[in-house]
């Protein structure tokens, strides 16, 4: 893998290179962002590590040029304690990102995860147009309802949690920020009350801010995303409630993020989705269509996006498998189970024999079935 590191401090980039360098990467390094982008220009890089603070360009303001001019580069931020403002700047364009000073374990396997991950998903059109998001389409209305509940004194960062967790965009925004390095510690955070409660209101009202201004330059079609939004709230809440209760976060979660692809599609391409959307309405088997048209499932669109997000492994896993009962019967019952029970139950269409025998789950489609089937 072919890394370049940019920091104007040559001390720590020697540091990072050193640690790096043991593990075999092919490595360069430039001291300022125009010297990255003309290197870009002749050299083939697969991930750039950018500090955060540099004169003159910064690094939030180096990786929203890269995302734009080298989209299938993955792109990682270096911020330091006292940086959280430019820290979530970065966050906007950065897949990962890296406390410093770095610590060679974590770095060392974010790396070899993000190698991995390049070679599960080859195709460079798929990298290229996923590698452009910063951001998801997010439905209009629920900007003003979020503004309005971070602005009032009497509201409690439980009150925030439940109307943000309704809204797949900003919840999957807000659990990458709140995994960024800075915020982290040695937990990952698998729940958006646990990461708004990292994070604290300032940087949740900031990153409202930026996510409300990217969406104004979105050209998504308005009614498929309060489709999806409402679609996976319920086979959130569903789902949520055929689990045990130390299971309930990460299935709600897996719910409200089990269709994020369909949020992919948009944001890659409106007019594709707009195409797509209608021969879905005209047609009953879509997966040859959506194959034809973006190259991969939906589920696998949005499993890339949240590993390049640096999402937990369990959430990926669970929302890539769940609309596959074969992989899912593989394992013991999971967050990935209930979400296909609920988004068959809701969408009316036949869980499968065979899934509903291994998980002796009988008595319960049963009565799910007078509920949602009548």
């Amino acid at each position: 893998m072919k890394l370049l590191l940019v920091d104007d401090k040559k001390h720590s980039m020697d540091e990072l290179h050193h640690v790096l360098s043991r593990s075999g990467y092919e490595i360069y390094t430039v001291q300022n962002g125009y010297d990255a982008l003309k290197l870009l220009k002749r050299r083939p890089i697969d991930m750039v590590i950018c500090d955060m603070s540099m004169p003159k360009v910064n690094g939030a303001q180096l990786l929203r040029v890269i995302s734009k001019r080298h989209p299938t580069i993955i792109r990682a931020s270096l911020s330091s304690y006292d940086d959280t403002s430019m820290a979530i700047k970065g966050g906007f364009f950065a897949h990962q990102a890296f406390l410093k000073p770095c610590d060679p374990d974590v770095i060392n396997s974010e790396l070899e995860r993000i190698k991995n991950l390049i070679a599960l998903f080859p195709n460079k059109a798929i990298q290229h147009a996923l590698g452009k998001i910063t951001s998801l389409p997010v439905e209009p209305k629920l900007f003003f309802k979020v503004k309005q509940a971070l602005s009032d004194n009497h509201a409690s960062i439980g009150d925030i949690a439940k109307l943000i967790s309704k809204e797949p965009a900003i919840c999957a925004k807000i659990i990458h920020l709140s995994n960024n390095a800075l915020f982290r510690g040695h937990k990952e955070v698998k729940n958006i009350t646990q990461a708004i409660t990292r994070l604290g209101s300032d940087v949740v009202t900031n990153i409202i801010a930026m996510l409300e201004i990217y969406a104004m330059t979105d050209d998504a079609p308005e009614l498929p995303l309060e489709k999806i939004q409402t679609q996976s709230l319920r086979v959130a809440t569903l789902a949520s409630s055929l689990v045990e209760d130390d299971m309930k976060d990460t299935t709600f979660l897996v719910g409200i993020l089990h269709d994020i692809g369909e949020y992919v599609k948009i944001k890659v391409s409106p007019e594709l989705m707009k195409n797509y959307l209608h021969a879905q309405a005209t047609q009953n088997e879509s997966s040859q269509l959506e194959k034809y048209i973006f190259q991969a499932r939906s589920e696998l669109l949005g499993g890339f996006l949240l590993h390049l997000w640096g999402f937990p492994l369990p959430i990926i896993e669970n929302v890539i498998a769940h609309n596959d009962p074969e992989k899912l019967m593989q394992r013991d019952f999971s967050p990935g189970c209930a979400v296909y029970i609920a988004n068959n139950m809701i969408n009316e269409e036949e869980i499968n024999p065979t899934f509903v025998a291994h998980f002796h789950l009988e008595g319960t489609i049963t009565l799910l079935e007078k509920t949602y089937q009548m």
